[in-house]
């Protein structure tokens, strides 16, 4: 039985995705000694989500077919043998690179002539110069170089949103950037492309009788994400995020930590453009490969369904007069779409990112939307008129209601008035931890748990109780 067989057969549980995924890559490198990986991910923030877990896949080298391998991770990165040379696909985050490409270059046959970088993402870029040799050249959409202008210019902004979310964001600094030198979390620089493709126009090349085509296909990740289709194998590496790193998956368009456009109607437009190609095998940038077209093809209708479902939602509301906060409250999926995975994005954070990116800032509610204060900047005056026992001993009651956002707002409101006060503290804390027991027993998506980690580490600091 081939590995594709297996991974077909097999239909893991999330928890236990990792562990079976490393077992299986085992089984299938033909002798190449696993990785000594920690496979528990109880020290990872959001540890349990396939996102979380996706710091503890070993790095193993994996056939895919006679011609093609890749080496797993983090990040996938892949290597096309021909007979006139290689072409490699990503070449993986920092600190895992150099093991992902020693292993690849034990494969690789003949030089590299290509290298295909899907998105331009820090898991795109991690070992290119381990990789790259006399003569490679390097191809790369415009949207994706754009982005990495605009990503190294928002280093200083993201870089602590990167590291609330990813506790392992430091490590990344101290195993994977020696040769850098750099001294910030997720150390990023701006690659020139030798071979610059516009988005639209898409680029076509041969190399040793293997045809390959660079496309466009803004998706999960960013509008920015391309792919690389071997028409005459049918086979798709979907890289950029095209479609997630769990699949199938509700979209994460409306990100916890600030990525900039994604847009719910060319990720539409990206699933129906691969629905299109009836792709026979889907090599995905993170985790597993997928080879059973009748599952591929019902994951990617069950998406692109998904999409369409809320988008039209949206815009009927919109124009039904309804606010982002009504919307994001009141779009659901349907039952029958309902099972789709939303650990790694959430369908309510597509609706406001949607709204605002359709010109929706202004809400219609409250001319003080149009200034530039927020809300809480009047919970302080608030607070001390109402006097701030009153205020914890209301919140206490919503909290056992179950009504945790409001007990949120009002566990905030308390702290406005007085950062110190150990009753909001505590209470604070309290709620917290009900989202966080909320969040891990529903969609248990990755940015909620990882924010709300976050948060209750820093709560429980300031209370002496780390």
């Amino acid at each position: 039985m081939t590995y594709g067989e297996v991974l077909t057969m097999l239909k893991p549980t999330v928890l236990i995705r990792s562990a079976l995924f490393s077992l299986l890559a085992i089984t299938a490198t033909s002798g190449v000694a696993a990785e000594d990986v920690n496979l528990n991910t109880d020290d990872v923030r959001a540890g349990g989500t396939p996102t979380g877990n996706l710091i503890r896949i070993p790095v193993e080298r994996i056939q895919v077919t006679d011609n093609i391998f890749y080496a797993s991770g983090l990040a996938n990165a892949y290597v096309v043998n021909t007979s006139e040379g290689a072409v490699v696909i990503d070449t993986g985050f920092a600190h895992q690179s150099p093991r992902q490409m020693a292993l690849l270059k034990e494969v690789i046959d003949g030089p590299v002539k290509y290298i295909f970088l899907p998105q331009g993402q820090h898991d795109d870029i991690g070992g290119i110069d381990l990789i790259k040799e006399d003569g490679t050249q390097i191809i790369m959409t415009r949207n994706s170089m754009e982005y990495m202008i605009h990503r190294k210019k928002a280093q200083g902004y993201l870089s602590p949103r990167y590291a609330a979310l990813y506790n392992w964001a430091p490590e990344l600094d101290q195993k994977g950037s020696e040769r850098k030198k750099k001294a910030t979390p997720f150390p990023y620089e701006v690659i020139a492309p030798d071979i610059l493709v516009e988005d639209e126009a898409g680029y076509k090349f041969e190399l040793g009788g293997v045809r390959f085509e660079v496309m466009s296909l803004p998706g999960a990740e960013g509008i920015n994400s391309a792919g690389l289709w071997l028409p005459e194998e049918k086979i798709l590496f979907a890289g950029g995020g095209s479609v997630g790193p769990d699949f199938p998956m509700w979209p994460n368009l409306g990100t916890v930590r600030a990525d900039r456009n994604r847009i719910l109607t060319e990720y539409i437009d990206t699933i129906n453009k691969i629905i299109a190609l009836e792709p026979e095998m889907l090599l995905p940038q993170q985790n597993q490969i997928h080879t059973n077209k009748d599952e591929i093809m019902t994951s990617l209708v069950l998406m692109r369904d998904a999409a369409q479902y809320v988008h039209d939602q949206i815009w009927a509301g919109l124009s039904e007069g309804k606010d982002v906060y009504e919307l994001m409250r009141e779009i659901q999926l349907p039952e029958h779409l309902a099972h789709l995975s939303q650990q790694h994005g959430r369908v309510e954070w597509t609706v406001r990112e949607t709204v605002y990116q359709a010109g929706g800032w202004f809400q219609y509610r409250y001319t003080s939307e149009l200034y530039p204060f927020r809300p809480h900047e009047i919970y302080p005056e608030l607070v001390r008129m109402a006097g701030e026992e009153s205020v914890v001993k209301e919140a206490r009651v919503m909290l056992a209601a179950g009504e945790l956002e409001r007990a949120m707002m009002m566990a905030e409101a308390a702290l406005a008035a007085d950062q110190e006060s150990q009753a909001a503290l505590i209470l604070q804390l309290d709620v917290l931890q009900a989202l966080l027991k909320r969040a891990q027993e529903g969609y248990n998506t990755f940015s909620e748990v990882a924010w709300l980690q976050s948060q209750i580490a820093k709560v429980r600091t300031k209370l002496g109780r780390a």
